[in-house]
């Protein structure tokens, strides 16, 4: 399987807040022994300063200063990091993101679901949601809480539903695996059970549930990533996947590589959707298959 040894371009995406400390701290975790380099991006937002009556320069200067404190944090823990600040209104936050990371070349995005709550979103979702639209790469989206020393991945649970999935799964929690030097996997696949809207009904068996994780387990002994595997008979999927997490004591999750591709999906939302705002741990979305 051709995957990604590690993360070695990090777009940290960060409106300098207290709530976006978090994702940083998340983002120091991942790369302080490796060589990634991190490119904090701040997004210059001129219309929401405008209507407070805030002048160019000031809304500059003070850009400059946020997008410098955390790269100055992510240089003091052993990160070699950059900075970059882009304007944008509040209608193009996530599109901004989204240039930066395909112009840096980002093999991953790390933002804070709450962190950039400062900037109104779209049907109100929150930019993270919206950065999942907007890029191909994995994105790591980190909640907004208190975290004392740091912020382990050391316990990976990684959520595959099957099929096109389960490739882009395995390569972006083997690069975290990889970035830490060591990691404890757990491997977990929630039985479909689709009703149609004639009443027609497909649950999957057994067969097929343990064809999908016996896939990943050797994809993972692939890269010489021992992992454990569980089938789940439960549902909701969201649910089932955060008791399962919370069962095996898990600091990340790392799901498959669906996301919300446009207005709509978001409306319609999804598996990845539901969990983001039913766990506090961190999700790691793959890359889009």
């Amino acid at each position: 399987m051709n995957t990604e040894k590690s993360f070695n371009r990090i777009l940290l995406a960060t409106d300098g807040s207290e709530g976006a400390q978090t994702a940083v701290l998340a983002t120091i975790e991942l790369a302080r022994f490796s060589s990634a380099t991190v490119r904090v991006a701040h997004i210059w937002n001129l219309e929401v300063h405008h209507r407070h009556g805030v002048w160019d320069v000031e809304v500059r200067a003070e850009a400059e200063r946020l997008v410098q404190e955390t790269v100055d944090q992510l240089t003091r823990a052993g990160v070699m990091a950059e900075k970059e600040i882009f304007r944008a209104d509040e209608k193009h936050i996530a599109a901004s993101i989204a240039v930066i990371a395909r112009e840096f070349e980002a093999d991953l995005v790390v933002v804070g679901s709450r962190g950039l709550s400062d900037w109104k979103s779209l049907f109100e979702h929150s930019v993270s949601h919206q950065v999942l639209a907007a890029v191909d790469c994995p994105v790591l989206i980190v909640r907004s809480r208190a975290v004392e020393g740091g912020l382990p991945t050391r316990r990976i649970l990684v959520a595959i539903a099957g099929g096109e999935d389960v490739a882009p799964a395995v390569r972006a929690a083997a690069a975290i695996a990889n970035m830490n030097g060591y990691a404890s996997v757990m491997v977990a696949h929630v039985m479909q059970q689709i009703v149609g809207v004639q009443g027609y009904a497909y649950i999957e068996t057994e067969a097929e549930s343990h064809a999908v994780l016996d896939e990943a387990v050797a994809l993972f002994r692939m890269q010489g990533i021992e992992a454990q595997a569980e089938a789940i008979h439960a549902q909701p999927v969201a649910g089932a996947l955060v008791e399962a997490a919370a069962a095996w004591n898990a600091d990340l999750i790392v799901t498959g590589s669906s996301r919300m591709g446009d207005a709509s999906s978001l409306l319609l939302g999804s598996v990845s959707h539901d969990l983001l705002h039913r766990t506090d741990l961190p999700v790691l979305i793959a890359a889009r298959a």
